[in-house]
């Protein structure tokens, strides 16, 4: 413990708080006379991004973990500002400084005397750096999830034929989310839509993305997941490049499509996905026309089974016609030879002694006795063809339906009633029941989702 009179001798000096400060600025100035660049990780420019002024953090993180493991204050004042965001401009650089961003900046160390705070002060950006860095780490990441089998992954699931229940990853009523609900609603199909709203920027989007995509996953009748977001720039984009992302898309037990909402840049997650698109528009238009093909399709069949059952009805009819007319020509054949044999035994009556008319005349009664027998067999062996040619065309007879309590509905031109589509209000329609027809005047029509 120090002496009084020491403690006299060491205090002989007292500095204002203000002296103080203005040596320490002397003493940055004289170590740091000239610009110098400093590169480190952006944090809270996003809350200040607005002001005159931005102040934010310059921080430093651990290699190995995230966590900070020192910082400093950073400012980019008005004048600064304007220069800067001009000069991006000009140049068509796709830039924008945000949270989380690792930079690299030309500054001025300096101190502020009235507040006591070391600041950086920002005059310029390398923004080749920060495109670099992102690209760079990027790339390495597309690396290691391709070394993993990941890329793939989510292709491999099969995309069903008709996806009317979607589940929905996007920023509520954002321009994204309009654009994609519209164009859905615009086809007039049944869709269901189940949304995830999250941030879709700021350090919150991997957080809300994961959970989304791990929370649909857990409804067991929704067709895909659908993910978007209303474009950006590269910086923007950049939240989609994340390995957490990247694997829960893969690893989705529902497919995964994308629409981020940007025509150059492709994002990790766009990779990941069974299909990505370029804007959300795109996404709903491809779910749309697989629904349309499917119907069409249905329809296709549905007029094929028609047309086949015309065909072979129409056939069975022919061969139905055939049998009966073969059928009078052979009964008619037997009565026209049981009437030549008649007769010309007549003419052996003429003819020969009346031994020869004894045997004959046997002859005859035998033959009298078999013509009805194979006449009868003959019958009864076409009336079973006959009765199962029946058989074959009642099972088509459309009255046949109506007895078992269906119904027949007709438009006021004959044709079926099959959609609708194909009646409008006041409309004259004809039911046909098993006791009779019941006209009618549509007063309503109304769609009902048959899924």
């Amino acid at each position: 413990m120090l002496e009084e009179k020491e403690l006299d001798l060491i205090a002989e000096k007292v500095y204002s708080v203000r002296e103080l400060n203005s040596i320490v600025r002397t003493m940055i100035n004289y170590e740091f006379p000239d610009l110098l660049w400093v590169h480190g990780e952006i944090q809270d420019y996003d809350r200040n991004k607005h002001k005159q002024d931005i102040y934010f953090r310059l921080c430093e993180k651990h290699p190995e973990a995230d966590e900070v493991i020192s910082s400093a204050t950073a400012v980019i004042f008005s004048d600064r500002k304007k220069w800067l965001f001009e000069v991006f401009k000009q140049n068509n650089i796709d830039f924008e400084l945000k949270d989380g961003l690792e930079v690299k900046l030309l500054c001025k160390p300096d101190f502020f005397i009235r507040s006591g705070t070391f600041v950086l002060i920002v005059e310029d950006i390398d923004t080749v750096y920060t495109i670099g860095k992102l690209a760079q780490n990027k790339q390495k990441l597309i690396e290691e999830l391709k070394l993993r089998g990941l890329l793939d992954r989510n292709k491999m699931l099969p995309l069903p034929a008709v996806m009317l229940n979607i589940g929905l990853i996007t920023s509520y009523n954002s321009a994204a989310y309009n654009d994609f609900v519209s164009e859905l609603q615009r086809s007039g199909y049944g869709f269901k839509i189940y949304l995830y709203n999250v941030f879709v920027q700021g350090k919150n989007v991997e957080q809300d993305i994961s959970n989304g995509i791990e929370m649909l996953n857990r409804l067991k009748f929704l067709d895909v997941i659908v993910i978007t977001r209303g474009g950006g720039s590269t910086q923007d984009l950049s939240w989609f490049d994340n390995r957490r992302i990247a694997e829960k898309i893969a690893y989705s037990r529902l497919p995964v499509l994308t629409g981020i909402g940007h025509e150059i840049n492709i994002t990790v997650a766009d990779l990941c996905a069974h299909t990505y698109f370029k804007t959300p528009t795109a996404v709903a238009q491809y779910i749309v026309n697989t629904v349309k093909t499917f119907i069409d399709s249905l329809q296709q069949r549905f007029d094929s089974i028609i047309t086949y059952t015309q065909e072979f009805v129409k056939n069975e009819m022919k061969t139905l016609e055939l049998k009966t007319t073969f059928l009078d020509s052979q009964t008619h054949k037997l009565f026209r030879q049981h009437i030549e044999f008649i007769a010309s035994m007549s003419k052996e009556i003429i003819l020969y002694p009346e031994n020869l008319i004894r045997n004959l005349t046997k002859e005859l009664q035998n033959r009298t006795k078999e013509f009805p027998l194979r006449v009868r067999y003959f019958l009864e062996a076409q009336k079973k063809e006959v009765n199962h040619i029946e058989k074959v065309i009642s099972s088509f007879d459309p009255m046949n339906v109506v007895k078992r309590g269906f119904s027949i509905t007709k438009l006021k031109d004959g044709r079926i009633l099959r959609s609708i589509r194909d009646v409008k209000r006041d409309d004259t329609i004809t039911t046909v029941i098993v006791d009779g027809v019941v006209s009618s005047v549509v007063e309503e029509v109304e769609k009902q989702d048959t899924h």
